[in-house]
């Protein structure tokens, strides 16, 4: 189907479905009949809860709220070999839903209306899941759409990230969402996360009879410092996967691709190509996190390993990340034991405000020669200074420079060894 049909029967479908519900607001109010399953009727309180919209009954077993944001980019090239797209773009627009109901469970449905590079459609399911948490057990179960447990940096929301895009290494090797199934037991000293992953949503295609590209994942977290302000994580992810079944690929076949941490140039340099007749590949994953007041450092290191049919070569692909950051004005940030996973700065301690400044090193290997595969390295500066006007506005700047071996050519399509730097910049709203 044609992405803007799609994307306008999309639109018409939610308008119709919001005048519908305006529309019938008396009617449903004064009909229980509408609302299956009888007369009981609840009251909720509202309020303003760190800058969300929160409705939830007065026992707190039953709470919605709604996390959406609004992300507005544009970049700046500085031009060697390769012509690069100087533009804005929508980052993401888009629209959560959370509740908790009857106190042990949990679901969440998010859309993101942000602009893709055509002909994806204009509309991307993101998280869409169901959560059971045994009481007091610190022990929970998810199913559904959501990220698989790996990377610290892609768990992290991208309302929170320091710079406007991950590091080229977690795009590398980080898979991000897919459908499946995870348990979760955490306690005062970390948390372990045991996942079986499945395809990436939308990808699904009609495999006949083989299985789906399935993942078996861990990721173990422990902080032996957790005080509000004065934190030390420590975290290890593995992965085995089979390969997806794709429409573009053949089958046993894969390809590992990054974009050098911008968005607006869209072309991935650093690209494999593909890889086939593979069996299985693994992946590992080390972790390193401080807080200390306003200062914040966080690291990882990524290597994968890719088993092949026919007694062909092993292929070893590594890359890693290191970010530093300060928040001149004081704010420290949170952390998630429960999650292993670093949360927002505190509320700006200033009338006018916080603000950041931070670095990042990055260092992505696609190469190895001896097995044939040449999809190019780089290493990367990133510059960031982010404002906080307040804890729903957030203006960030950003200056890369990029240095690209030979083999960074996307497939052959472009130019090796093309040094480059640019400016990005983003307006984000949290609401």
């Amino acid at each position: 189907m044609d992405t803007h049909k799609l994307y306008l029967r999309t639109t018409l479908v939610l308008l119709f479905a919001a005048a519908l519900l305006f529309g019938a607001s008396e009617t449903l109010w004064a009909s229980d009949a509408k609302v299956p399953g009888g007369d009981e009727k609840i009251a909720l309180k509202s309020q303003a809860r760190n800058g969300k919209m929160v409705f939830e009954t007065e026992d707190g077993a039953y709470r919605w709220w709604f996390d959406s944001r609004i992300q507005m980019d544009g970049a700046w090239f500085f031009e060697n070999k390769n012509d690069m797209s100087n533009s804005f773009v929508l980052r993401r627009v888009t629209f959560a839903l959370k509740a908790q109901l009857a106190r042990d469970w949990e679901a969440e449905v998010d859309v993101d209306f942000g602009e893709r590079v055509y002909p994806e459609a204009n509309l991307d399911a993101r998280d869409m899941w169901i959560k059971y948490s045994v009481p007091n057990t610190g022990l929970s179960f998810m199913a559904g759409n959501f990220k698989e447990p790996f990377g610290m940096e892609r768990l992290n929301s991208s309302r929170l990230l320091t710079f406007l895009e991950r590091s080229a290494p977690t795009n590398a090797f980080a898979l991000g969402r897919r459908i499946g199934v995870a348990g979760r037991y955490y306690n005062k000293y970390g948390q372990l996360t045991l996942a079986a992953m499945g395809h990436e949503l939308g990808s699904r295609i009609d495999k006949g009879q083989r299985d789906d590209g399935m993942s078996g994942n861990l990721r173990l977290t422990a902080a032996p410092i957790n005080q509000h302000g004065k934190n030390l994580h420590v975290g290890f992810a593995f992965s085995s996967k089979n390969p997806e079944t794709l429409p573009d690929l053949a089958e046993n076949t894969i390809e590992i691709r990054a974009r050098t941490e911008n968005y607006i140039f869209d072309p991935k340099q650093l690209h494999t190509g593909d890889i086939k007749d593979v069996n299985y590949y693994t992946r590992y994953g080390y972790e390193l996190m401080g807080i200390k007041g306003p200062f914040y450092f966080q690291g990882e290191a990524f290597t994968t390993d890719i088993f092949r049919w026919y007694d062909k070569p092993e292929v070893n692909l590594r890359g890693a990340y290191a970010t530093v950051a300060w928040t001149v004005t004081g704010e420290t940030r949170y952390y998630y034991i429960d999650e292993g996973e670093v949360g927002p700065i505190e509320k700006p301690r200033q009338d006018w405000g916080a603000l950041e400044v931070a670095a990042r090193f990055s260092y992505t290997d696609l190469n190895d020669l001896g097995a044939g595969v040449k999809g190019g390295s780089s290493k990367q500066i990133m510059l960031g200074v982010n404002y906080y006007p307040n804890n729903n506005i957030k203006l960030m700047l950003n200056y890369s420079i990029v240095d690209l071996d030979q083999y960074a050519t996307r497939k052959g399509n472009l130019f090796g060894d093309d040094d480059h730097s640019f400016v990005q910049m983003r307006v984000q709203a949290s609401l």
